[in-house]
């Protein structure tokens, strides 16, 4: 493939990551709107949300594990083609369980889509440029986080929820016929028993950096599930200025998780995760000083943006470099164990605010991003160790 047109087919699969992670965060934005609608609970209508995670999460999983043998480029166009009809469901749902049932749909495909697509992205470029293709996948995932919301607030004021859904369907029919002409065959992974698959797992390598995982995103999704009410509470900030500091959030987020891949290249994984984590720890902590200042809020909001995305295209170059003939199986878990990870956090926040105290949440957070860089640098060690000899890639790091 020549360079533009591998440029563009990494485009295209990030435009992807953005579409599938939008339609999970978009209903953030609608939840009382569609409550309203269908005549539901608004603690029911915030169960499409979690569904979707956990769905995320079994498709990111499980459909990746039973698809490993068939060819990729049909696997991916299968996977987008199941997430356009989930959102035509989502498009033409009047009953709270049909639309639950689009969201499973959407969910599935889209947590297949986006490990086979990080996958992609990896293949079809040279060695040295890995980390920022993986990186640009990432992004469009980052990008939907921050833009979700205030996507399906802004369509919402002006037409039907549902419109939103057939809008994300539209582009992903549009994807379907650039990514069929653009995406190169690449070979599937060799055919292994179920049970084959899942003993991959036991890699203490890999336990351990998956591990990080769960307490690196746990640590983030409990700030940032309840970062209006911190911010409202805290740092007494008016909505407006609460919008402005989201903005920033997302700005800081898409310019770590772009950073992350032009780190991983130059400096390899192991010091951009460990740095990364240390300075997302600090952050967290910050807070605890910060909130009574509007600057010093709005800097750490910066800094936590920043490093905590950063860690994520060099934390999945790395598992991806420890078992490299199984790639697909080790960023599927990564995956489902990143959802599991944002319901754990946002649930175990919701417990600290409910039962300690909103202040309390920065710093505790903080703890759990620690942890998860203890669990990588066991990993690291436990990778050289194995080889005898520092790993090439952590020869940087």
């Amino acid at each position: 493939m020549s360079n533009k047109k591998t440029a563009l087919t990494i485009f295209l699969l990030s435009l992807g990551a953005f579409v599938t992670g939008t339609a999970e965060f978009v209903f953030s934005g609608i939840l009382e709107i569609i409550s309203l609608d269908l005549g539901v609970s608004i603690a029911a209508a915030g169960q499409l949300l979690t569904m979707y995670s956990l769905s995320y999460a079994a498709g990111a999983l499980i459909l990746v594990l039973l698809t490993a043998k068939y060819n990729r480029k049909k696997v991916l166009m299968y996977a987008i083609f199941t997430f356009l009809i989930g959102n035509l469901i989502a498009f033409v749902s009047y009953s709270y369980s049909l639309l639950m049932f689009s969201r499973v749909v959407m969910a599935m495909s889209g947590g297949l889509y986006i490990v086979v697509a990080t996958n992609y992205a990896a293949q079809i470029v040279s060695p040295e440029k890995r980390g920022s293709a993986i990186a640009k996948i990432i992004t469009g995932f980052t990008v939907s986080l921050v833009l979700g919301v205030p996507i399906g607030t802004f369509f919402s004021a002006y037409v039907d929820w549902r419109y939103i859904f057939l809008i994300i369907a539209l582009i992903s029919l549009f994807l379907i016929i650039s990514l069929y002409k653009l995406l190169p065959e690449i070979q599937a992974n060799k055919p292994l028993p179920f049970t084959t698959q899942l003993q991959i797992m036991k890699d203490r390598r890999l336990m351990t950096g998956l591990g990080t995982t769960i307490f690196w995103i746990l640590g983030y999704t409990m700030v940032f599930a309840y970062i209006s009410p911190l911010l409202s509470r805290e740092a007494e900030m008016p909505l407006e200025m609460i919008s402005v500091a989201l903005f920033v959030l997302g700005t800081s987020a898409f310019i770590g998780s772009r950073f992350g891949g032009f780190a991983v290249d130059k400096w390899g994984p192991a010091r951009t995760i460990s740095i990364s984590l240390i300075i997302h720890a600090i952050g967290l902590l910050l807070f605890t000083f910060t909130l009574q200042s509007t600057v010093g809020t709005f800097l750490t909001i910066m800094i936590w943006g920043v490093a905590t995305w950063t860690t994520t295209p060099a934390k999945q170059f790395y598992l991806i470099s420890l078992k490299p003939q199984s790639s697909e199986i080790v960023l599927s878990f990564n995956t489902a164990l990143m959802n599991i990870g944002m319901t754990m956090g946002a649930g175990l926040g919701g417990l600290i605010v409910k039962y300690v105290n909103l202040f309390h949440l920065t710093w505790i957070a903080s703890v759990f991003v620690v942890i998860a860089l203890l669990f990588i640098r066991v990993s690291f060690r436990l990778n050289k160790e194995k080889n005898r000899i520092p790993y090439p890639i952590d020869q940087k790091g």
